[in-house]
């Protein structure tokens, strides 16, 4: 699941008096340290586990300007192997203290990673790309939330995101829920429910055509006061279809994917 855009935004400090509508506060612009796991697996149609592996990083926020607008450093990325024979853990140290000033979509752009080691650019866009996916959907609307009334953002009604060199993803029907309030971690945060269950996506290019779907939902946990994301997970189910082009190779995969954001000290 991916993203094509994201918009500066700024907000003011108020309540509205609305129990059915969340009180308003300016978004924010103080820097905070997440931890970002990407756990995947991939099956044959027959259900037949093929690979599973586990990225994991913590993304530390060396300034924020606004919601579109921030710069981010990579520290203690791993990726873990799992199998029949247990479990492998490497770290990728050519990945630490990576960093990387995202305004606004500039991160679609293949150039954005030209100086990435390229066997992970795969990985380091799903890290950067799912931790936008979850400022978005989890900070942008707050204001046009109401209590149990799915919302839908024009922007993600049938949005059309070309990443270079990589993916055409067509968001289909998001809709964001705001659930109420609920504590995590010890702390009191705004719950905020999203999903989308069918966005089709495309890859072609000189080797290989991929058709799939993605349907994906997840919930995002934010602290009324700072508006900052305590925690987030998503769960996103893929259907595709591969086929390369110099040979009659075609293939259909079940990916699943479950990610997890968290704040950190």
């Amino acid at each position: 699941m991916i993203l094509g855009c994201i918009f500066a935004l700024s907000g003011y400090a108020q309540t509205n008096g609305d129990d059915n509508k969340i009180p308003k506060q300016s978004l924010p612009t103080n820097s905070a340290n997440y931890r970002l796991t990407i756990d995947i697996t991939e099956r044959n149609m027959s259900g037949n586990l093929l690979n599973h592996n586990i990225g994991n990083e913590k993304i530390i926020e060396l300034s924020r300007v606004s919601l579109s607008e921030n710069t981010i450093q990579f520290e203690d990325v791993n990726i873990t192997e799992v199998s029949e024979q247990g479990q492998h853990t490497r770290k990728l140290d050519e990945l630490e203290k990576l960093s990387f000033k995202i305004q606004g979509d500039n991160f679609t752009s293949i150039d954005f990673y030209k100086d990435c080691p390229p066997a992970q650019v795969e990985l380091i866009r799903m890290f950067i790309q799912d931790k936008v996916t979850f400022e978005v959907w989890g900070q942008m609307y707050l204001d046009s939330l109401e209590l149990n009334v799915p919302f839908y953002p024009d922007l993600f009604n049938n949005h059309q995101a070309d990443f270079e060199q990589n993916v055409n993803f067509n968001t289909q029907n998001l809709n964001i829920i705001w659930l109420g309030y609920s504590k995590i971690n010890e702390k009191d945060c705004i719950l905020v429910h999203f999903k989308s269950m069918f966005s089709p996506f495309l890859v072609d290019n000189d080797m290989v055509i991929v058709n799939g779907r993605s349907c994906f939902w997840g919930n995002i946990w934010i602290l009324p006061e700072t508006r900052q994301i305590e925690y987030a997970v998503m769960n996103e189910d893929i259907v595709l279809h591969t086929k390369l082009k110099n040979n009659d190779f075609e293939q259909q995969l079940n990916r699943q994917r479950e990610v997890i954001h968290e704040k950190v000290e």
